[in-house]
């Protein structure tokens, strides 16, 4: 069973990482140029991609081309171009060999043939890996190079595909939805527990998986009957909090998938930057306590069907072995801890002084002249009163002390 529950992982992880160079060869993040004129009206974003350039101006339009003929390209992208698709297709061809092999589908029934479907697959994801490290490390290369090369223009520099935030959040953003899914998974297969039973004779062998919804028994024929737990009472004391434990697991996560997306800068949700950096740290937080409530009854799960399997009075036939779901909801637990830490690092802007969406203060025009003293005038009407310049008047009434009783 443990090498099923590896295989398993394997595939969501190499599924995992398909979907990435798909993302990867889709979105035009591949440089970008952030541009400011002299006027910070005149500021506009670059994105170029291997399909398309996109320009995003202040105003918060953007147009997007796509490109007429891969000579368009520079030599980098257009490599890109080839190996990416290249990739792809290795990357499906994989995952479509990985299921046909795997020990929980009945596609292939000799046991080494599967074994060796297996290892074929794995050996297309490397290959897959390999091709898509090669372009975007080239790409790197020379983004970087040109970045540092005097001769060219501030307006001419690109950065690299990992664009601070935008880049942060989309992947923290496809981490937990894909831990998400592994939740659903978790919660929803019967596979916590499997227990493989061969009577006098291999005809009366079976398969038994338990869940936390139903439970299977698969036939050497090929049958299978499931059946629903009448109660919650009727299960292990493990089986029933992690029940509970994996829907609260689940509910916080889509909450914290769904402020991550409105917080994101791909969204128009909100407007500003400090509260959109907030909206996703806090999604990531929640993402990180879903995926410690996942580790919790996976894990006691797991010591409960261990402790009982090396129990001296626990029968052959009664013995359980870890299922599928254990290591679902340990890759689901670590995918999901990854992708909060990664949406947690957004941290918000500072806030400046001065009102966001006002132009700067210029100062008055004031050109250098000669110094002129400050100019007197002469009252126009003659002073009448009795205060006369230069005379002496009598000193003012000052008490003299007394002495008091």
């Amino acid at each position: 069973m443990v090498s099923q529950g590896v295989q398993i992982l394997g595939a969501l992880t190499a599924l995992v990482g398909c979907l990435g160079v798909m993302v990867t060869c889709g979105l035009p993040m591949w440089r970008v140029t952030a541009f400011i004129g002299a006027n910070i009206v005149t500021a506009q974003l670059v994105w170029e991609g291997i399909w398309m350039t996109c320009v995003v101006q202040s105003t918060g339009q953007m147009q997007c081309k796509i490109y007429d003929t891969v000579l368009a390209l520079s030599s980098d992208l257009q490599a890109a171009r080839a190996m990416i698709i290249i990739s792809i297709l290795f990357g499906v061809f994989g995952v479509v060999v990985s299921i046909a092999g795997g020990k929980c589908t009945n596609c292939i029934e000799d046991m080494r043939t599967k074994a060796v479907a297996s290892i074929v697959a794995g050996v297309l994801f490397l290959i897959s890996g390999l091709l898509c490290l090669i372009p975007v490390s080239w790409t790197a290369q020379s983004v970087i190079s040109d970045f540092y090369n005097p001769a060219l223009s501030d307006a001419q520099r690109r950065e690299l595909f990992v664009m601070g935030r935008i880049a942060k959040e989309v992947s923290g953003q496809t981490l937990c939805f894909i831990g998400l899914v592994g939740l659903c998974l978790c919660c929803g297969l019967p596979m916590w527990r499997t227990t493989y039973y061969i009577g006098s004779n291999i005809v009366s062998g079976q398969i038994v998986w338990d869940g936390l919804w139903m439970n299977c028994v698969m036939q050497s024929t090929g049958q299978m009957q499931c059946k629903m737990e009448s109660s919650i009472m009727s299960l292990m004391q493990d089986l029933q909090a992690a029940r509970a434990l994996t829907i609260i697991a689940i509910i916080v996560a889509a909450v914290g998938v769904l402020l991550t997306f409105v917080g994101g800068r791909c969204s128009s949700c909100l407007k500003n930057e400090s509260s959109m950096a907030k909206m996703v740290i806090l999604g990531g937080a929640l993402c990180i306590v879903a995926a410690v409530i996942c580790i919790i009854p996976v894990s006691w799960s797991a010591a409960y069907t261990i402790s009982d399997y090396y129990n001296v009075l626990t029968p052959t036939s009664a013995k359980r072995e870890l299922g599928g779901c254990i290591y679902i909801g340990w890759g689901t637990a670590a995918i999901l801890i990854i992708g909060g830490v990664v949406l947690c690092s957004s941290c918000p802007p500072q806030e400046d002084a001065y009102m966001k969406g006002m132009y700067p203060y210029q100062s008055p025009m004031m050109a250098p002249g000669p110094y002129m003293p400050v100019r007197t005038y002469s009252p126009n009407v003659p002073y009448t009163g009795p205060y006369v310049p230069n005379k002496s008047y009598p000193a003012t009434y000052v008490a003299a002390p007394r002495q008091y009783p």
